[in-house]
């Protein structure tokens, strides 16, 4: 007759066979993620991976799963490193899970987007958060590794286009496990010396190179950074979460610093401009305010006793001059008509008849223009045009 056994000793019986058995150690098994819950108090992971025919039950321990660079969710495709072991309370095998990917996508892509989307839904990329750059920032802070070339380009391009600028180095770690922790400090420690400007990034590298920029917690740094902040990490192509978070993202450090400053030689001409214009403009003002202050002389000296008894002195000169003018043309006009006048009365006087041979006989000053006035022995008076004569009639025929 068989041993009686009971369900805890089966349980402990098959774990301890499985767990001897060294093909369920360190496998790779892919799978799609279902019924994933994870408890933030214990860190601890739970769920199910599944294909088109069966699933297993797993469990990944807060050890291990805090080290994962992504946040696993359901429908995702992973492959899991794990141990397979019996849960004997349950009498269930399952999968201890050590380590995790994302089969098709890299998990620190796949922790980039998901940190994205999340802060995406905070707002802490949304443009009504970020600050204004400042067009001339005296005070600059760069925070960067000492010793990158980065810096030294970023240092050389500034002195070159805005040699006023003092610039200070914050120096960090931007690669590594201990980057996120030392650009946190960095960030708080430079936004606290009223700075007009920072500059936060490193030159290119790989995702894995560049994951500093993409740890949450320096992001909200940036986000959180009361001095507006340009971030330039890596090349152009590279897009770090940091670069959405602050103020201002630059392609690259090199094209940062040539934001952050003007060219001191557009400045300069610019002013030239400037100054051109504010001189012709104080000229055409003067101009202006001279040809006023003539008119308001004028008008004053006019206005003035003075003024006045000179423009009466004028008018009344004026007036002579129009008087004798007037009088010079009445003149002229009345000689001429008299000398017409004249010549007509000259041309109408009986001289001029006497002095073509006529004579006229005058009897007791009174003209005689007919013979039967006169009678024999009368006294006339004969008028001719040099004189005249006195003669007595003899006789009248």
């Amino acid at each position: 007759m068989s041993a009686i056994l009971t369900v805890s000793q089966i349980n402990r019986y098959i774990a301890s066979k499985i767990k001897e058995d060294t093909r369920l150690k360190g496998i790779l098994v892919s799978g799609e993620i279902s019924n994933f819950s994870f408890y933030a108090r214990s860190g601890h992971m739970y769920f199910t991976l599944k294909d088109n025919e069966s699933a297993v039950k797993a469990v990944m321990f807060s050890s291990n799963a805090s080290r994962l660079a992504f946040m696993p969710a359901n429908g995702m495709k992973v492959i899991a490193s794990a141990n397979v072991q019996v849960y004997e309370r349950d009498g269930v095998y399952q999968l201890y899970v050590s380590d995790m990917q994302p089969d098709g996508v890299g998990a620190l892509y796949l922790a980039c987007e998901q940190l994205k989307e999340k802060l995406s839904k905070e707002g802490i990329f949304d443009a009504s958060h970020k600050k204004p750059i400042p067009d001339i920032p005296e005070k600059i802070g760069i925070i960067t590794s000492a010793e990158s070339a980065a810096l030294q380009d970023m240092l050389n391009i500034i002195s070159r286009r805005y040699p006023a600028a003092q610039v200070t180095v914050f120096p960090a770690l931007v690669q590594g496990s201990a980057a996120p922790a030392s650009l946190c400090r960095a960030i708080r420690y430079a936004d606290g010396k009223k700075l007009d400007l920072l500059i936060c990034g490193r030159g290119g590298g790989s995702l894995e190179d560049l994951m500093a920029f993409n740890d949450e917690s320096v992001v909200r740094c940036v986000y959180s950074c009361k001095t507006p902040i340009i971030s330039a990490v890596g090349h152009e192509t590279d897009v770090s979460v940091s670069d959405l978070a602050a103020d201002l993202r630059a392609p690259t450090p090199s094209a940062a610093a040539e934001l952050a400053v003007p060219d001191i030689n557009g400045i300069s001409a610019r002013l030239d401009e400037i100054e051109k214009a504010l001189k012709g403009g104080v000229y055409a003002q003067l101009e202006s305010k001279a040809y006023a202050l003539d008119m308001l002389s004028k008008r004053m000296e006019l206005a003035s006793p003075a003024g006045k008894l000179r423009a009466a002195e004028e008018k009344l000169i004026g007036l002579e001059k129009r008087l004798k003018d007037l009088y010079r043309i009445n003149i002229n006009r009345y000689e001429t008509a008299i000398a017409e006048k004249a010549a007509r009365l000259d041309s109408l006087s009986p001289l001029k008849t006497l002095g073509r041979g006529y004579s006229l006989v005058y009897k007791n000053n009174k003209l005689v223009n007919s013979a039967v006035k006169l009678s024999q022995g009368d006294a006339v008076e004969i008028r001719f045009c040099d004189g005249e004569v006195l003669a007595e009639v003899k006789e009248r025929v």
